[in-house]
């Protein structure tokens, strides 16, 4: 009975874990439903198509992650409150990136259509006419479409470049969704992003030679599996990386990102691996917020080298340090925070070294295989002094055992040995 239990449960997850999530899952509730309650009108809005599409706009609302209790108010609301949830619709549907996504969900119930088609076309005709879409706009989507059912990616790539071409753009990210045998890779050499300009990696990349951001340039690195033969250097500009993968080729640099000068570096559910070619970082100025990120394997230097004024890692991991993971310099703060570091080596600090005058903060952090040759094989602290705390924290097969933490006041320090 009890196995039956288990199976039947993991059966009622199937459709949770086939289920794609959609673009703008991470969005807040109310634009959740005013977006869904639109694409309901295409699914919901008559007999034929609440029929046959009524299946596949509830997995839509899955995907989107539509609480139950909301996916019944859109009933409710078309029945009774058509032209005003109509209107609030609309105004959240305001900007090119949601426009093209909501017209990509209507495009996926309209190709599960038969009997409502003409009903459909004509609900798909009455959105591109709020939207003021263009002529060229139409004809990619009702093109790309064709492509995406037919699966033709040729066919697919061909319409996107000359979508490009003709000045209009549209994410990597949102195409896939469109259609998910879609592929295409960019290449580069040698990249320069001047004052106002903003160079964005979306996609499939390598890159031969460096990427020079100048001050006001932006360099936007979005669900990008990135692979370089080089380096990357901010001179003023803005960075920030997020939902990529970046394997480095070669890096004849010690750190292969550079941060002269940047106000704010934001790096989030990025897999960076430098592959025994360089550091990762070395940042000299701004702030550095860094989310549910893998470091792989440095070489020469830290992986990461912090003099900005503050610095936050959450909910990182860190594997394969020779010259350990962080540094940190002159007057920042930081706080590192539910991080887990493997196997690293160094003479002090095995993971972590602070040169720091200001507060170094370490709570419910992992540390496991980790060496210094002399002092700290988790956490060194050159200065004796208040502010520096390792709170909840394990340190597994660390060497040397008996300290660990080096130069910590024994009420800021909580470490267990195992």
């Amino acid at each position: 009975m009890e196995k039956m239990d288990v199976l039947e449960y993991l059966k009622s997850r199937q459709n949770e874990l086939e289920r794609v999530n959609h673009p703008f899952i991470h969005r807040n509730l109310n634009f959740r439903y005013l977006y869904s309650y639109g694409v309901g009108v295409l699914a919901l809005g008559s007999m034929k198509s609440m029929s046959e599409l009524g299946g596949r706009f509830e997995y839509f609302m899955e995907c989107i992650a539509l609480p139950k209790e909301q996916r019944e108010q859109i009933v409710v609301d078309i029945n009774n409150h058509f032209e005003f949830r109509l209107t609030e619709c609309i105004k959240i549907l305001k900007t090119k990136e949601v426009q093209y996504c909501f017209l990509i969900d209507l495009y996926l119930l309209y190709n599960r259509a038969e009997w409502s088609l003409e009903y459909c076309r004509k609900v798909i005709e009455n959105y591109v006419e709020i939207f003021h879409t263009s002529e060229p706009e139409i004809a990619f989507f009702e093109e790309f479409n064709d492509a995406a059912v037919k699966r033709d990616g040729r066919r697919a790539r061909d319409y996107y470049h000359r979508f490009r071409d003709m000045g209009f753009d549209i994410s990597y990210k949102m195409l896939r969704y469109f259609f998910p045998d879609f592929t295409e890779e960019d290449e580069y050499t040698d990249v320069t992003v001047f004052a106002g300009k903003t160079f964005c990696l979306d996609k499939p990349t390598k890159i031969q030679g460096d990427i020079i951001v100048e001050r006001g340039g932006s360099l936007l690195i979005d669900g990008a599996d990135v692979t370089i033969n080089g380096a990357v250097l901010i001179d003023g500009g803005r960075i920030r990386m997020k939902d990529t993968r970046l394997y480095i080729e070669h890096c004849e640099r010690d750190s292969f990102l550079t941060v002269r000068d940047a106000a704010v570096v934001r790096i989030e559910n990025v897999v960076m691996d430098c592959n025994g070619q360089c550091g990762f970082l070395r940042q000299k100025s701004g702030r550095l917020l860094i989310e549910e990120t893998e470091f792989l394997h440095s070489v020469n230097e830290r992986m990461i080298e912090f003099y900005g004024t503050y610095a936050e890692f959450l909910r990182c991991s860190f594997s394969e340090g020779e010259k350990g993971f962080i540094f940190a310099g002159g007057a920042s703060q930081m706080k590192i925070a539910n991080c887990d570091f493997f196997h690293a080596n160094a003479e002090y600090g095995g993971a972590i070294f602070s040169d720091s005058i200001d507060d170094i903060v370490v709570e419910e952090c992992s540390f496991r295989s980790c060496t210094a040759k002399y002092l700290g094989a988790a956490v060194y602290f050159k200065h004796f002094k208040l502010g520096q705390t390792v709170k909840d924290c394990v340190c597994r097969d660390c060497y040397p055992k008996e300290n660990a933490v080096f130069n910590s006041y024994g009420d800021d320090f909580d470490l267990k040995i195992r």
